[in-house]
């Protein structure tokens, strides 16, 4: 130990007893410090970083690889928990939702109802534990299968949602006139009506419509050709009459009839007396 330890105050430092020396012409000048002690060169705490990788962006941790290449997903009891709450929730509504289709549409929809959920649950079970993209695909690939089932497969009878449109369509470009295409198609008529109740109105309407345009038709030939041949233009109408009395909707096309065949009878009654006036006026 440096210095003599004062028996009285042993835990002063010596050094600290010692007053530094006093500068003779400047005693107000605090003498100068001590000279620092070497100071350890200490490690650093960090690894040095290499130039070249200081613009690289940081590296993301990589997943655990399991059997195959696919990531290995541990899934905790409570993904596991939401993911049986969501199977059951699907498996009580699906029922509801087949049984309130086929209550609304009937039960030759079964086929149809059955083809379109299949679509839209294959979907969803392919997007199951996908990332967001994926998922996104598979849905919309689903929801366009079911849209192609709902549209195109057809029901029982046969009667499909594509072919009930084309069937309405074919009755409004229907020539006036035709009476047994019109009658030919009546019973394919009756079954889309009875499968797509719905279609009831438009099918009625277009019926109606094609009634008004024969009718239409044929008064207005009647009436050009009374002047010259009444007797053929009366003998048309009563055909027509004839053809379109056993069908639906003649009721609303009734009185027109009426009204030119009774027109067309003056025509007759005309052309009458007058080959009788030329007969009578000639002599024998």
């Amino acid at each position: 130990m440096k210095g003599t330890v004062n028996p009285f105050e042993p835990w002063r430092p010596v050094e600290a007893r010692i007053p530094p020396p006093l500068h003779a012409g400047r005693p107000w000048r605090p003498s100068p410090p001590p000279p620092a002690r070497a100071a350890v060169e200490e490690l650093p705490s960090v690894e040095p970083v290499h130039p070249s990788s200081r613009n690289k962006p940081p590296e993301r941790p990589k997943r655990p690889q399991g059997q195959g290449g696919q990531p290995s997903a541990r899934r905790t009891p409570v993904s596991q928990l939401s993911a049986s709450v969501v199977l059951g929730v699907l498996g009580f509504l699906c029922p509801l939702c087949l049984a309130g289709l086929l209550k609304g549409l009937g039960e030759t929809h079964y086929f149809r109802v059955i083809v379109t959920l299949s679509a839209i649950a294959v979907s969803f079970w392919a997007a199951w534990r996908r990332d967001w993209f994926t998922r996104l695909r598979w849905i919309a690939i689903g929801l366009a299968l079911a849209g192609l089932s709902a549209w195109f497969v057809p029901t029982l009878r046969g009667v499909s949602l594509w072919s009930a449109y084309r069937r309405v369509e074919e009755l409004r470009a229907l020539p006036p006139g035709d009476v047994a295409e019109y009658q030919r198609g009546a019973a394919a008529r009756r079954t889309l009506v009875e499968e797509f109740p719905s279609f009831a109105a438009d099918v009625s309407t277009a019926e109606q419509a094609w009634l008004r345009r024969t009718v239409d038709e044929a008064v207005e030939n009647a009436d050009r050709q009374s002047k010259n041949d009444p007797h053929a233009a009366l003998a048309h109408l009563q055909q027509l009459e004839k053809d379109l009395s056993r069908l639906e909707h003649f009721a609303s096309v009734r009185n027109e009839l009426e009204s030119a065949r009774r027109r067309t009878l003056e025509a007759c009654a005309k052309a009458v007396r007058r080959e009788a006036g030329e007969l009578l006026g000639k002599k024998p």
